[in-house]
């Protein structure tokens, strides 16, 4: 792995002899952060209890990866295809500014008195008063073995014997980042990939970041965004940006700076991600702060229904709501969702999760609230969710073109990796035949619904929906969620939320230290039908 070194000093008639036509690029990144540097400078904001600041990807530090070692190659990124003779690489002697063109023919520049690298590091390097620590890129720190099979990408090498490997942004920072999303004000057409370093020192496996209102055009009032992951006491992240599996790639210059290989390389995929991508994208990092406990006197029961934590037990700052809710005349069906997260937390750590992801939705991507108007964990605990009352048809943000009339449910987690809990299935099945019950709806019913129309919607405006009473966001929405285990378990939510008893739970684990008073330890999944064949995900 390799990092951009600090410069200090610019030569202009170097930077002028520079900008010379070319039939490559190469951006060379010499300024902005380094890693170990956790100055986020771009819009900080403390909310409450909850602190969010963003960054342009462009003003962080970057590293080189190997596709194999680093577990990318597992995860479905590879690198273009580069022809080391139509493509060599300039050594800088000086430092450019970042977007500068070079010419092979720059004066200060040579090729020849370039010394050669070896393969990725495979450990981390000493720190030094100018480098910040390397995360190690070791086999043992990612748990995802590199496949052996013809689909590892063949290594690419420059002319000079520099390897070649996949340029990711690197975050860095001292405390807890806790959570991370991107967001980005003008329409980009990326694949995101994030890890986290764990506290023992190893790198978990990539996570897909899913797109929140997928098809939506983003603009400055209204920026599109990733879901946001939970990455609790990380205190480093990796994000790799690719288009069709394929990643930007990257070498070390002479003077151990990164340099992204955009143009040249025989992809014009590859050239348009580097063009847009890091020039659009801004890290969110959401840090929200921990509850000391939650007990079962902040549990409100609903009238006739289950006990909820409600906006002002988990710690929601109305201030930040920027309206007023807008109810329905009725209500006539439920969505359900997954918040696309990380499945590791603890219960205490859920409400973290729910003020996170307010701030988010309703600072970051200016929705002025929550989206969802309930969400559920795994551990069983009902969260309200958007202000005006869960007994009321408030339209929530969570469904384009049928936010209306509908009310919608989020499992806490990433439903594409495992399946709900069964203590999260049940939770959500009371939740719905109590909501749905309210409104004189039947269950195991159909909802017609009219669509407002939506940029990524499957209903065209004014077209009206025929689908079952309880659907998945993906029966509206050309998206994947709930995930593929979220989807196959909606029969179950159905089935209990008409009544059925919940499937008997296996004696559960001790409880985790801290745990509220009566909830379980480490939930079973739920047991439920094999996943049926829904609409396609995006």
């Amino acid at each position: 792995m390799r990092y951009p070194r600090p410069k200090h000093s610019i030569a202009l008639a170097a930077i002028a002899a520079a900008v010379v036509a070319s039939p490559f690029a190469v951006i060379a990144s010499t300024s902005g952060p380094q890693a170990g540097d956790t100055r986020l400078v771009d819009n900080k904001q403390k909310i409450a209890n909850t602190e969010i600041e963003q960054v342009p990807l462009r003003e962080l530090p970057a590293a080189i990866l190997d596709v194999a070692s680093s577990g990318l190659a597992a995860a479905g990124v590879a690198l273009p295809e580069i022809d080391p003779d139509a493509f060599p690489l300039p050594d800088l002697t000086v430092p450019l500014p970042k977007g500068i063109v070079p010419s092979p023919s720059t004066p200060g520049t040579s090729e020849s008195s370039a010394p050669e690298s070896s393969a990725p590091e495979s450990s981390a390097p000493e720190t030094t008063s100018s480098e910040a620590p390397a995360p190690s890129t070791t086999e043992t720190d990612d748990p995802a073995p590199a496949p052996t099979s013809t689909t590892t990408p063949p290594v690419t090498t420059m002319r000079d014997g520099r390897e070649v490997g996949a340029a990711v942004t690197h975050i860095v920072r001292e405390d807890p980042i806790k959570m991370v999303a991107f967001t980005w004000d003008r329409p980009v057409d990326v694949d995101l990939k994030l890890r986290a370093k764990q506290p023992d020192g190893k790198w978990s496996p990539w996570t897909v970041l899913e797109q929140i209102s997928k098809g939506a055009v983003p603009s400055a009032e209204k920026p599109a965004g990733t879901e946001p992951v939970w990455v609790g006491d990380a205190r480093e992240v990796q994000v790799a940006a690719s288009k069709d599996g394929l990643a930007i790639p990257a070498a070390e210059t002479q003077g151990g700076d990164l340099a992204q290989l955009a143009v040249g390389s025989g992809s014009e995929i590859v050239t348009k991600l580097a063009e847009t991508a890091l020039n659009t994208l801004k890290a969110t990092l959401i840090s929200p702060e921990g509850l000391l406990s939650l007990g079962s006197s902040l549990l409100s029961p609903l009238t006739g229904g289950p006990q909820v934590v409600a906006r002002q037990q988990w710690g929601a700052d109305e201030g930040i709501r920027c309206s007023q809710p807008v109810y329905s005349p009725q209500l006539k069906g439920a969505i359900v969702h997954h918040t696309a997260g990380s499945n590791d937390y603890t219960p205490q750590q859920s409400v973290e999760i729910v003020r996170g992801i307010y701030a988010y939705h309703a600072q970051s991507l200016n929705w002025c609230d929550i989206g969802y108007n309930v969400l559920v964990d795994k551990y069983g605990q009902i969260f309200e969710g958007a202000f005006g009352g869960l007994d009321r048809n408030v339209e929530g943000t969570h469904t384009g073109g049928f936010n209306k009339d509908t009310v919608g449910l989020s499992f806490i987690g990433n439903l594409e990796e495992v399946p709900p809990t069964a203590a999260a299935v049940a939770a959500a099945g009371r939740f719905l035949r109590w909501r749905l019950g309210k409104a004189g709806l039947n269950p195991a019913g159909t909802a017609t619904l009219m669509s407002e129309g939506f940029a990524g919607t499957k209903f065209a405006a004014g077209t009206q929906s025929n689908l079952p009473m309880i659907s998945g966001h993906r029966d509206y929405n050309s998206t994947s969620c709930p995930g593929v285990h979220g989807y196959a378990a909606l029969e179950q939510v159905r089935a209990l939320a008409g009544g059925a008893a919940p499937a008997p739970e296996t004696t559960p684990e001790a409880a985790p230290e801290g745990a509220p008073p009566g909830e379980p330890g480490a939930p079973e999944q739920a047991p439920g039908p094999a996943p049926e064949a829904g609409p396609p995900a995006a």
